[in-house]
């Protein structure tokens, strides 16, 4: 090491970034997040390459100037390895030789999935590499995956088979008392029994409180093996902390706007009551994005009222989708954008002047807002997790309930009448993060995860020569 925390030779430091998904195959937040951030590193002199699981074959290409690596599901199999010629590596998982080529000095993982998940993160740790892990989405929390208790409001994120197993009962729509039944169910697995030939669904629901064990048993594994936890939002520690997870893995780190909207300013804007004031929805044509709570509530809004709602995104749920098409068939103020790239999302924005986030559950970010907020647009957002930590509820947006569609209507009417109003959200706004900024964070934790590896490696040698003396 020529200084604490960097490598010898004088080198940048070489950081694996691992996801579930990647560009060009998805455009979600993470994906942006790993890109910009990647980029932002390298002038901290820290490399960087990406690899990202894929449902089809091996790949290699460049994405912004960036090695990307792609590899399928199945190459953590030790059998689905390539085999050397000479034999003597045949143990050693495809995904291993991805990471090994790569020559990386910490592993980042940002996804939690089955193509970059706990499996990755065991054989990482068994190469010797130090890990970090940024949890981008509450699946390593919550069963259900929405962090919403019982489906009524915000979950603290502690793990207990018991309570987790009936409120996932409850999300698949068992009625109260089944659930609270299934919820007492010993912790057996039948996944793996003849129960599970017969019928997997109802093996699933025999195993539920093991699962639900099994998930506290993998967020501890998660924190053994990694050497940080980064946290997006506060919350996120807080439910990091009620699992027991040691305060010293944990690292708070919020998101940022896109690289994109750097050299971005914001809109002044000024009271205009001749014009039509755009809504825009921006995200997954999915139920737990909540675009059709937005619809719900224009639906709420008087006809005479200036006011479009203006959706973009696309999604893979197809009775949803068509549900929000049929909607904005019978609504002429509701206009379908499709797709909108990320490169395209600034143009989206400038748009529109308020940008909703009806989220039902808990987002650890999400980076929209702040790239909204980059513009002067205000939000109004679900009141809950990290959109809760970012929007000022009367000073630069609207916090509203994510199951009643009452409240955002009220908004709606309060954002086309009353244009002074809409203004001074607007001239309110603080851009007070870059993705600079996230690079910087995490420039210094990679430092510090190599300082401690350091330190650890001369207390071993010490003993080492002590014993020998």
């Amino acid at each position: 090491m020529t200084s604490a925390g960097a490598p010898a030779g004088g080198r940048p430091l070489r950081i694996v970034h691992c996801v579930g998904f990647y560009f060009p195959d998805s455009t979600g937040g993470t994906e942006v997040y790993v890109r910009d951030l990647v980029t932002a590193l390298s002038r901290h002199s820290i490399d960087g390459t990406i690899i990202a699981a894929t449902n089809k074959g091996y790949d290699r290409y460049k994405w912004h100037g960036v090695d990307v690596v792609r590899y399928p599901i199945d190459a953590t199999d030790v059998t689905s390895a390539p085999t050397p010629g000479d034999g003597s590596q045949a143990r050693r998982s495809a995904f291993q030789g991805i990471v090994e080529e790569a020559k990386p000095d910490i592993f980042h993982l940002h996804s939690w999935t089955s193509g970059a998940g706990l499996g990755h993160l065991r054989q990482v740790a068994r190469m010797g590499i130090p890990s970090v892990v940024t949890m981008h989405v509450p699946s390593a929390l919550c069963m259900r995956g929405t962090m919403l208790l019982y489906g009524k409001g915000p979950c603290d994120g502690r793990i207990d088979a018991t309570r987790c197993a009936r409120c996932w009962a409850l999300h698949r729509g068992f009625p109260a008392p089944a659930a609270w039944l299934v919820s007492m169910l010993p912790k057996w697995d039948a996944t793996d029994s003849e129960i599970s030939r017969m019928s997997s669904r109802a093996a699933a629901l025999l195993s539920i409180t093991a699962s639900a064990a099994t998930k506290a048993r993998q967020l501890r594994s998660m924190a053994t093996l990694s050497e940080r936890i980064v946290a997006p939002s506060q919350w996120v520690r807080s439910a990091l902390a009620a699992n027991a997870i040691p305060p010293e893995k944990i690292v708070v780190s919020a998101q940022a706007a896109s690289e994109t909207f750097a050299g971005r300013s914001e809109r002044v804007r000024e009271r205009d009551d001749s014009r039509e004031i755009v809504i825009g929805f921006l995200g997954r044509l999915e139920a737990y994005k909540g675009a059709d709570l937005v619809i719900k509530a224009l639906a709420l809004v008087p006809k005479d009222l200036r006011v479009r709602l203006r959706i973009a995104g696309t999604g893979t749920e197809p009775a949803y989708v068509h549900s929000i098409e049929q909607a904005a068939k019978r609504d002429k103020r509701i206009e379908m954008v499709g797709l909108v790239e990320h490169e395209q999302v600034p143009k989206f924005l400038e748009t529109i002047d308020v940008l909703t986030v009806p989220s039902r559950y808990m987002e650890t970010g999400p980076i929209v807002v702040q790239e909204a907020q980059a513009l002067g647009i205000p939000v109004m957002g679900a009141d809950l997790g990290g959109i809760a930590e970012r929007v000022r509820d009367g000073i630069d947006g609207w916090l509203l309930p994510f199951d009643d569609p009452r409240p955002w209507a009220e908004a709606m009417i309060e954002a086309v009448t009353d244009r002074n109003e809409l203004a001074r959200l607007s001239n309110n706004m603080q851009r007070s993060r870059s993705i600079g900024d996230v690079a910087t964070d995490m420039a210094a934790l990679y430092r510090e995860v190599m300082a401690e590896r350091k330190m650890l490696a001369t207390r071993k040698r010490d003993r080492a020569v002590s014993s020998i003396t």
